[in-house]
């Protein structure tokens, strides 16, 4: 489809955005919040007692009583298109009025980017957790679909929507099930009329006109199929510049995204001959970048060797090529020094990243010293080029009387979900901690043997230990509790063994500072004995009475790390 829009075509797409109904509703919602404000809950929605208040304020109808304000769509889409306007503002527990209520509605351009991220956090919303982006593609398949010259009309838009969202995911590396599962939610079952709930949805939004029927593409939903993929991972084009090509999936922190956008530019090329061009051009680059890079050069395997070798006695892409090497048993085990040059390339990338306080927990955990300022001097004294700037910026926010996530310990409540009488554990972990390390102390918690998969749910995620090999999992050892309780509103799920689904639910409860003398992870409340893990009618057996300090000797085991 043609996505070219002239300056009569732009204003026209702006003033249908003006005039949609869900941002016409959000700003309804904003001006009923006006200067005051309400209370949200874990989920960043309006608490139950507020949602019959706000449904009155858009003149819509809501069940009696709804289990959540998500579970109303006629309140979730105005609720979700104020909050990415900002025309509301969500945190600390409430909602206020969002900076871009006063002079609402802004200049056409700033309106257009504020409807776009709006239609995409509604789409995110709606969409199944694994994977936020399945109602994005359909959308934009429909979307595709009616701007078409030749759009069908007699035999029905579901055939040409699958079509599409095949090309689609092709295109940017999802696989077709999510967006066509999604669609699901969107099938009429009075009339029988697939997508009805989706063509709603986007008239909506101003993107559509005409009812399930006969639908039609308007000017708003032409400039939106030419946006609304931007930020998905498109392969890159073989004939960018290494170091464009690398910055493009640097821009994804997903590595089967960045994988996806790497295949366009490697396919073409001679592995060898790619890995010598990707980490000739990483000699020069970031941290961060040179991190990417060389693991772009690792996902083609062997073949490329004779690159490795040949980069191994380069000043920075030499620690790397020789730990790949060495992990290949294919050069020796690497030195103390390779290895505090990987450490400091690891929280220089940190910082450039994530920002000072990741970093100082980097250096914290992995080099050596009595404290911090002997840290910071194994970092000067490794030589890496961004040495002496990550020293600088570490000790500067040390200094700074910031709070250091080095400091603090994070209280959770653990329970395991339909089980009565409850049964639950209060526990606390370095900030630090990652989801690994709570996978770890869950199994101390509960008892559990440890032989079974398990995954975490953290908001619209997945992760798992990668030697499982879960399909759309992330990494738990990558991630730490902090970022996962954020994507998660503060909650957070996890299965143990996915045949007889332990299912455990996570409540971020209190930050609080590290006490010097406790070791951590340490259960401070419990109620309740774990369950039998296999309980059989022929082999019955009672639980065994939970043991507080034994449980507490084993979690302070796992803190210490391996003797």
């Amino acid at each position: 489809m043609d996505i070219a829009a002239s300056g009569g075509e732009l204003r026209a797409a702006a003033r249908l955005a003006r005039e949609c109904a869900v941002l016409g509703q959000a700003v309804t919602l904003a001006r009923w919040i006006g200067t005051g404000r309400r209370p949200v809950t874990a989920g960043q929605v309006l608490r139950q007692a507020g949602i019959p208040a706000a449904a009155a304020a858009l003149g819509v109808d809501v069940p009696p009583r709804p289990r959540t304000m998500a579970d109303v769509r006629a309140l979730h889409r105005p609720w979700c298109a104020a909050v990415a306007t900002g025309l509301l503002q969500v945190g600390g527990g409430w909602v206020t009025g969002g900076p871009a209520l006063q002079g609402w509605p802004p200049g056409d351009a700033d309106l257009l980017a504020g409807w776009l991220e709006a239609l995409r956090k509604v789409c995110a919303t709606e969409s199944y957790p694994q994977d936020e982006d399945s109602v994005r593609l359909l959308a934009l398949a429909l979307l595709t679909v009616l701007g078409e010259p030749r759009m069908p009309v007699t035999d029905g838009l579901w055939q040409p929507v699958v079509t599409a969202v095949r090309v689609l995911c092709d295109r940017y590396g999802k696989e077709s099930w999510g967006p066509l599962h999604a669609a699901d939610r969107y099938y009429d079952l009075e009339t029988g009329t697939p997508l009805a709930g989706l063509v709603a949805l986007l008239a909506g939004f101003g993107a559509v006109a005409g009812g399930p029927g006969k639908p039609a593409i308007t000017p708003l939903g032409r400039w939106a199929a030419g946006h609304l993929a931007a930020g998905l991972p498109g392969l890159a084009d073989p004939g960018m510049p290494v170091g464009v090509m690398i910055a493009e999936v640097a821009r994804f922190s997903d590595e089967e995204q960045q994988d996806h956008v790497a295949w366009g530019w490697l396919a073409g090329r001679e592995p060898a001959e790619a890995a010598r061009e990707i980490l000739t051009a990483a000699e020069e680059m970031s941290s961060r970048l040179r991190g990417v890079a060389v693991r772009v050069a690792e996902t083609l395997g062997q073949d490329a060797l004779p690159a490795w070798r040949e980069m191994a006695a380069a000043p920075n892409v030499g620690p790397h090529a020789r730990a790949v090497l060495a992990g290949w048993e294919q050069g020796p085990g690497l030195s103390d020094a390779d290895w505090a040059w990987l450490a400091v390339e690891e929280a220089a990338a940190a910082l450039q990243d994530k920002g000072p306080d990741e970093a100082l927990s980097r250096v914290w955990e992995n080099m050596p010293g009595a404290d911090l300022d002997a840290r910071l001097a194994a970092v000067r004294a490794t030589g890496q080029p961004d040495a002496g700037a990550l020293a600088q910026a570490v000790a500067e926010f040390a200094a700074s009387g910031a709070a250091r996530s080095i400091d603090q310990v994070a209280e959770l409540k653990v329970s395991l979900s339909g089980v009565r009488p409850p049964v639950w554990r209060r526990v606390r972990l370095p900030v630090t901690a990652t989801l690994g390390d709570l996978h770890d102390a869950i199994q101390v918690l509960f008892g559990w043997d440890g032989d079974h998969l398990h995954v975490f749910q953290a908001g619209k995620k997945q992760y798992s230990d990668p030697l499982m090999d879960l399909d759309e999992t992330g990494d738990e050892g990558a991630v730490r509790l902090p970022d996962a309780m954020a994507r998660g509103a503060g909650t957070i799920e996890y299965t143990y063994d996915l045949g007889a689904c332990w299912e455990h639910e996570i409540t971020l409860e209190q930050t609080l500072p590290c006490d010097p003398g406790q070791d951590y992870p340490i259960c401070v409340a419990y109620k309740g004995d774990s369950p039998v893990e296999s309980w059989s009618e022929e082999d019955p057996e009672e639980p065994e009475p939970f043991n507080l300090a034994e449980v507490n000797r084993e979690l302070a085991a796992l803190g210490r790390g391996p003797e």
